[in-house]
């Protein structure tokens, strides 16, 4: 059975610098943050998706968080996701 995570993109949060090799609003065009549902709604499509594979299964779902510094966000809002 393979793994199977699901992506959901943070666009430089959590960071004070503005680097330009590192700063993901610039580099991607996303300048905003996800909220809680729509982090929700992303897990929710994610499960569907994952139970239409057929006879494809998971040994282990992971979810990842990618473009930001999620230890150093606000810890209220990294609890909140």
């Amino acid at each position: 059975m393979k793994n199977a995570n699901i992506s959901i993109f943070i666009p430089h949060n959590g960071c004070e610098n503005q680097c330009s090799f590192c700063n993901q609003k610039n580099i991607t065009g996303i300048k905003t943050q996800p909220t809680p549902n729509e982090v929700k709604n992303i897990l929710e499509k994610a499960k569907n998706d994952l139970k239409n594979r057929g006879n494809r299964k998971f040994s282990k779902v992971q979810i990842a968080f990618f473009g930001g510094s999620f230890t150093a966000i606000d810890r209220d809002y990294m609890v909140s996701y």
